[in-house]
């Protein structure tokens, strides 16, 4: 198979994928890695694990369509960040308010308690499954000094999340550098800054951040790396670096899609490179992503074939502002109104403000380096 045109890539921890995938061997230097940490998920955790992928195969779909209309080329979203950021908001979420972020994450039908649980969980065994790759997940709540916060849910915060929490002067023009700082400290300064101001009537401002650097098993030789032709999807094509090798990797197809695994590490983490088939669009390969137990049977067909392989180096700077998919895609557009209750984070009236995610990814011969930083403010 060679990748060489309109391109989805997608990277997974091991949960995500099907149990049943098969692993290269015969690598040195995964031979000397310790296996993956397995996750032990009950019942009503794996359930989560598929609401999770949904949130995110439907985000990522809304996201899709307004560049696609915005005539951008690429881009990069993290639904994980994303959600986790949502999630702590949640905590502070009442009423109706409370019940339109839990439908807009898919878990409706879930606790606080178990929706707590379930991302301290994803967090901590995500951070420990691979000690070759360098996983970051942080979060921190920045509250308005002046303003009392309800302790419940900076202690739930703290708890399940491990959230750094500074009450802070938002009228002061040095705490937007903080915070940009703390975003930067957390993504190896590759997001420098996420915030442009802040003003005195701010309540607060959550986030969380992830960094990711993962070595491939079976790296790319830069004497194979040339100028290509990569074709995109309205028949243009651009010149770019092609990274060239023919190894064996997990490999799937289908109908409409093709698809090739390529671990990093001892193979907690993978990015998956999906590639429409001849005839079909980067649009129909989105549309079957969002359709029921489609994303659980495509991974399971995941078997080791030799594939020829030919994949751009790229980075790609990235940066979002969610509110209009959250509001008119995805059913949270109380919380950003009058109507919103967050009474049990202030008994200030609130609402949010914007919602936006900065991302960054890079992929060369060595492997990949990605970060993203979500704000709700």
């Amino acid at each position: 198979m060679k990748i060489q045109s309109k391109l989805l890539l997608m990277m997974f921890p091991l949960i995500t994928m099907a149990a049943s995938c098969d692993k290269n061997t015969g690598n040195e230097r995964e031979a000397d890695l310790p296996a993956p940490i397995q996750i032990e998920l009950r019942g009503a955790e794996k359930e989560m694990v598929q609401s999770d992928q949904q949130f995110a195969f439907e985000f990522f779909a809304h996201v899709f369509d307004e560049e696609r209309a915005d005539k951008d080329a690429n881009f990069m979203v993290s639904p994980f960040s994303l959600s986790m950021a949502l999630a702590m908001t949640w905590n502070g979420a009442d009423g109706e308010t409370k019940k339109a972020m839990q439908e807009t994450l898919k878990m409706d039908a879930y606790s606080d308690e178990e929706l707590n649980a379930y991302y301290q969980k994803m967090k901590d065994a995500l951070l420990k499954t691979d000690p070759s790759t360098k996983l970051s997940i942080a979060n921190s709540i920045w509250t308005n000094q002046f303003v009392s916060i309800k302790s419940a849910f900076i202690d739930v915060n703290k708890k399940y999340y491990d959230a750094e929490v500074q009450a802070v002067d938002f009228s002061d023009v040095k705490t937007k550098d903080r915070i940009n700082r703390w975003a930067s400290d957390n993504t190896n300064r590759l997001i420098q800054s996420v915030l442009d101001k802040t003003q005195r009537e701010d309540l607060m401002y959550l986030l969380n951040a992830i960094y990711f650097k993962g070595i491939w098993i079976s790296k790319f030789d830069a004497k194979n790396t040339s100028k290509k032709l990569f074709t995109q999807e309205d028949g243009t094509g651009k010149e770019v670096d092609m990274m060239h090798q023919t190894a064996e990797f997990n490999y799937t197809a289908d109908e409409t899609v093709q698809a090739v695994q390529l671990p990093y590490g001892n193979q907690a983490f993978s990015m998956l490179v999906l590639l429409p088939q001849e005839g079909k669009q980067l649009q129909d390969v989105v549309t079957v992503l969002q359709e029921e137990g489609y994303w659980a049977h495509f991974t399971s067909g995941l078997h080791n074939a030799e594939v020829e392989l030919s994949l751009p180096k790229f980075k790609t700077e990235y940066s979002k502002r969610l509110n209009d998919i959250l509001i008119d895609k995805m059913g949270l557009g109380i919380a950003f109104s009058n109507a919103a209750d967050f009474s049990r984070m202030s008994d200030q009236d609130a609402n949010i403000s914007f919602v936006k995610q900065d991302t960054y990814i890079g992929t060369d011969e060595e492997g990949t380096e990605a970060a993203a930083v979500t704000v709700v403010g």
